[in-house]
């Protein structure tokens, strides 16, 4: 298989730091470039033409923008902005981009809270069409 494109989702948290730091090191050697995305869901009760649900849109694009700058121009990098159910949203942004692969970061929650919360990571497994790689930080292991 060859990797062209890599999808690389953030929540902004220490285990997509890993796994976007994993992404430039991938793209970096298969000269791959990435598309990093952001999910996030409006309330039932918002419109995604509202002024607030607009600058929360320019607040994350601006964040993205930041999160991107840590490769630091070794690898082209494309940002976008999903809005929807996380696992659903990165799944079909796969499809859409072309994405060879999917790397992402988890948290490794173990017990209850995995029971209660679930993971994105896990429901993004089973729904995309590409492999999935995902990364768990040094923090989310040691704790």
């Amino acid at each position: 298989m060859q990797i062209r494109r890599i999808l690389a989702p953030t929540d902004f948290s220490p285990a997509s730091v890993a796994a976007f730091e994993y992404a430039i090191d991938l793209a970096l050697q298969t000269k791959a470039d990435i598309v990093l995305c952001h999910t996030w869901e409006l309330s039932a009760y918002a419109s995604p033409k509202s002024s607030l649900a607009m600058g929360m849109k320019r607040d994350i694009e601006a964040e993205l923008d930041r999160f991107a700058a840590r490769a630091n121009g070794r690898v082209p990098v494309r940002c976008i902005v999903l809005l929807g159910p996380s696992a659903t949203e990165i799944a079909d942004a796969a499809d859409r981009e072309h994405a060879d692969l999917i790397v992402m970061g988890s948290t490794g929650r173990t017990g209850l809270p995995h029971v209660l919360l679930g993971s994105v990571a896990e429901r993004v497994v089973r729904l995309a069409r590409c492999p999935v790689l995902t990364v768990r930080s040094r923090a989310s292991v040691a704790a």
